[in-house]
Order: structure tokens, then sequence, then C-alpha cells
């Protein structure tokens, strides 16, 4: 069922940012645009014979609005990263189009994985490598959507099918991540029961 992981996803981490996490400017702009995202993923527009949804639209939007933040090599470098990921994105779904035979797993659950993979390889914290997949995984949907309509075919940018599998991407980036500091948090956790413990 498309938009299962998408919508599960969004409410875990509204959930999460809602009720766990400080009460901070970004927690709040997080939950705002988690519920954004949710409420703007059942409208369309059509621009140049493209049929996008809204919440695609909103995701590129707010990771350029970040990534115009940096500037020079940083910028640089995160532009060709984005390059990357969209050609891997791409070229994967029309392998994807023109043999589905070889896949082994479900098709959302082999394009997070490499995704993810792509960015834990390109940059090594967890900011870039979110605006990297989302920035990325958006303009990989829009040239494989130019290639599909030079042969006619129906296709809708940003479907539910695509929030399945750029949720489902950030949700391995963060848990990746959560892994990465886990001994630095059991670290700070041992130092925290040593200095409480009785003479």
């Amino acid at each position: 069922m498309e938009g299962f992981y998408f919508y599960w996803c969004s409410w875990a981490c509204w959930i999460f940012a809602t009720f766990l996490m400080k009460k901070t400017k970004v927690r709040t702009m997080l939950a705002a645009a988690v519920l954004i995202s949710i409420m703007l993923s059942i409208y369309h527009i059509t621009i140049g014979g493209f049929s996008i949804t809204l919440s695609f639209l909103f995701a590129l939007v707010i990771a350029y609005y970040f990534i115009t933040k940096k500037s020079g090599w940083k910028l640089v470098y995160m532009l060709l990263s984005m390059m990357m990921v969209s050609f891997v994105y791409a070229s994967f779904h029309l392998l994807i189009l023109i043999d589905p035979v070889w896949m082994l797993i479900d098709k959302t659950w082999m394009v997070a994985i490499m995704l993810t993979f792509v960015c834990l390889m390109l940059h090594h914290h967890f900011p870039e490598r979110l605006l990297c997949i989302i920035a990325g995984s958006c303009q990989g949907e829009m040239m494989y959507a130019f290639v599909i309509k030079t042969y006619s075919f129906p296709y809708a940018i940003g479907s539910l099918a695509f929030l399945d599998e750029l949720s489902l991407s950030c949700v391995c980036l963060a848990l990746w991540s959560v892994l990465e500091n886990l001994s630095v948090y059991a670290d700070m956790v041992h130092k925290q029961m040593k200095r409480n413990k009785p003479l």
C-alpha cells in the first residue's frame, strides 16, 4: 500500500519531536514541517505537463533553502554529492523499469538502503546527509520523470511511492546516526554513573 511508510514515519517523527525533544526552535520547525508534509501529500499541481505533489515541492524548497546557506567549497561539495544521489536514484529506477525480475526485496527498501549507503559515503554529519538525500532524491525523481515522459508514460512526480522511499531513507539515516553515537552516549552515561557513585 503506497503511503504506508510515509505516513507511519511522519507520525512517528512528529510524536518524537513533540513529546521527546527539548523545547527549542528546531523542535518546533521539525514538528511543523512534518505536519505540513502530511497535509500537502494529497494535493497535486500541474507544471509543464507534469503532475507534482505539493509535499514534493515543499521538501525540495526546504532542502534548497538550507543548502543555499552554505558557501564556498562546502556548497560545491554539497551540489556535487546531490547530483551523485540524483543519478543513483534515477538510474536505479530506470533499471527497475527495464528489468524488474532481479529485485530480491521490496523496491522501497532497496531504494532506501542504496540512497542511505551513498549518503553515508559522501557525508559524515547527519544534517548534511539529510539535506543530500532529500534534495538528491527530489532531483533524481525529476530526472526520472523527464525520461519517462519521452516515452509518453504517465507519471506523477513526488507520488506516495516516492514519499515512502524518501521517508524510509531518512529513517535509515537517523537510525545509523544513533548507532554511530551510541558509544558516545554510553560513555556519557558511564561517566555520570561514576560521578554519582557514593564513596
